[in-house]
């Protein structure tokens, strides 16, 4: 999940954080040119990030959310030592 203006999203799948992303860049003013440069990466990373056709890496989602001012915040119920069937 992440928090946006005090409000909580989930990503539960790569069409949110895709549309997530795009949605935070715009509102933040940024081309994907700027972001990346920001964040460290290339501008091909973050279009592919946000067109969906790339997994992200968690230290490449770090990055642009620093940039973004996002935090990222961890369902404690998935991370339970519990075992998988």
């Amino acid at each position: 999940m992440i928090s946006v203006e005090g409000k909580m999203i989930a990503l539960d799948h790569m069409d949110a954080l895709k549309e997530t992303l795009r949605l935070l860049r715009k509102k933040a003013g940024l081309s994907q040119s700027e972001l990346a440069e920001l964040a460290g990466l290339s501008r091909t990373a973050i279009q592919a990030l946000e067109d969906g056709k790339q997994t992200c890496k968690l230290i490449t989602l770090f990055k642009v959310m620093q940039v973004l001012n996002l935090k990222l915040f961890a369902d404690h119920a998935l991370l339970k030592d519990e075992p998988r069937s």
